[in-house]
């Protein structure tokens, strides 16, 4: 269980920044190739690790170096290094991303855990008062226990896990 008397993040975001954040996400999405896939092409398709992205990077040198000769017109060396170039992109911008999207992950678990935690130990505040016989508290004590409801026939509620 959280220590109710820590909160780590009292603060909230403005509209004016929630807005500005909205924007660049928009801004930066728009910014990018259209491109998707169903899931079946996300399991299907290949995926680049270090050893493929070498072997890309060689055949690029090969066909600088040898391939008019050898390989057909029809495969395009400026479409190959244009499928490197754009990975290597995509992948800078998923990483600064990835670091972004966990920030934002851990600030929803840091709330989430205060915010349950302090709300845990009200509702046990509740309990404590309704059972206590002080007036007003079993009202807001049966509201709140709801939320228990299908835990199970004697189990006790969550200790402080979301």
């Amino acid at each position: 269980m959280s220590n109710i008397t820590e909160n780590r993040l009292n603060t909230t975001i403005s509209a004016a920044d929630l807005t500005a954040i909205n924007t660049a996400i928009a801004t930066i999405s728009g910014k990018l190739p259209v491109a998707s896939l169903d899931e079946g092409q996300r399991s299907d398709f290949n995926s680049i690790d270090v050893n493929n992205k070498v072997f890309i990077e060689d055949v690029i040198t090969e066909l600088g170096v040898s391939g008019t000769g050898i390989v057909p017109g029809f495969i395009s060396t400026t479409n190959l290094q244009n499928d490197l170039a754009l990975y290597e992109q995509a992948d800078a911008i998923e990483a600064a991303l990835m670091n972004l999207v966990q920030k934002v992950s851990d600030i929803k678990r840091i709330c989430g855990h205060e915010g349950y935690g302090t709300a845990l130990a009200v509702y046990r505040i509740y309990d404590a008062a309704n059972q206590a016989g002080v007036p007003g508290a079993k009202q807001g004590y049966d509201k709140l226990k709801a939320r228990f409801s299908n835990t199970g026939a004697g189990r006790q509620p969550d200790s402080g896990t979301l």
